[in-house]
């Protein structure tokens, strides 16, 4: 089959700051009492009339702008589309002109952007696709009630996107793992009628689960990969809640900074946050060639997802 490679990454995040100065105003929080159970320090929020398809357009034309290639195949995360239809990924096509494509829709909430990863991983191996532009756009705002101080410090708006392609693929992605528990459906919840339109969670069952699947993805990955001891790896997780990476760090012995983190800066941007922070580990040349780079998500449903890049 043939290799299948990321050859780039495109972000975009809205003007506006929402930081926890802002909300010791709004709500009974104080920055240190957000600061030491998120790692959050400011988030992103997107103005009234900018939806969750525009943030992905914009970070779309970033990544186009980033390669010579059009893609066949088009696949937009999205947890917080503004419209059933037309849906995201057509409205993506439609404004940066992309024609002669395969496009559609993805969910699977904070770990949609590698679920669409591992999505058209699969279809570019099998079905002949040799440029995929995956996209995650959210607004998250849209879903927060900024009354409930245990959640609206969480949330930030962003796109990210990423671009796969079968020509040259220098950081080849090798294998991927999806799954998820449907048991933990009511665990997360947001969008629905009447009071279950506002986003809200089961915090300590959520981290419980964080916890316990990153660090089960990356066992399975350094077992799938024969990743030796001293060998070099990097984990880009879902931007959830800082102290779930501290706790995995804890837990399977592995250095902090080889969890590479921006939440303090977003926040949680649910399938924007791993596209957002690959790209700025990119820019900032933290992987050297042969690298491992895990990309795991977690997340509503209760899903997660996982994949491995040799840079």
């Amino acid at each position: 089959m043939k290799k299948v490679g990321l050859v780039a990454v495109g972000s975009y995040v809205p003007e506006e700051k929402l930081t926890n100065t802002d909300l010791e105003k709004m709500v009974d929080t104080t920055d240190e009492w957000i600061t030491s159970r998120t790692g959050i320090k400011e988030r992103r929020i997107a103005p009234e009339g900018v939806h969750a398809s525009d943030l992905a357009v914009e970070a779309a034309a970033d990544c186009l702008a980033r390669t010579p290639y059009q893609p066949q195949l088009l696949i937009a995360a999205t947890s917080s589309a503004e419209k059933a239809c037309p849906y995201q990924a057509s409205i993506i096509g439609q404004r940066l002109n992309l024609t002669n494509l395969a496009a559609f829709d993805l969910n699977a909430a904070c770990s949609g952007l590698v679920y669409a990863l591992a999505v058209a991983w699969s279809l570019m191996r099998t079905e002949g696709y040799d440029h995929a532009l995956i996209t995650a756009g959210e607004k998250l705002s849209r879903y927060v009630d900024y009354t409930d101080r245990s959640s609206c410090i969480l949330f930030g708006d962003a796109g990210a996107a990423l671009m796969l392609s079968t020509a040259q693929p220098e950081h080849e992605l090798l294998t991927v793992e999806l799954g998820a528990d449907p048991a933990g459906a009511d665990l997360v919840v947001m969008g629905g009628p009447g009071d279950q339109y506002h986003f809200r969670q089961d915090g300590k069952n959520v981290f419980k689960f964080a916890v316990d699947k990153m660090g089960g993805l990356i066992d399975r990955l350094l077992k799938r990969l024969a990743v030796k001891q001293d060998e070099p790896y990097f984990i880009i997780p879902h931007q959830a809640n800082s102290r779930i990476f501290e706790a995995v760090a804890r837990n399977k012995g592995i250095p902090r900074e080889r969890f590479i983190s921006n939440i303090a800066q977003y926040g949680n941007t649910s399938s924007a946050s791993i596209g957002l922070a690959l790209k700025e580990a990119w820019e900032e040349k933290r992987f050297t060639k042969g690298d491992l780079v895990f990309l795991i998500g977690f997340g509503g449903g209760l899903s997660w997802a996982a994949a491995a890049l040799r840079w």
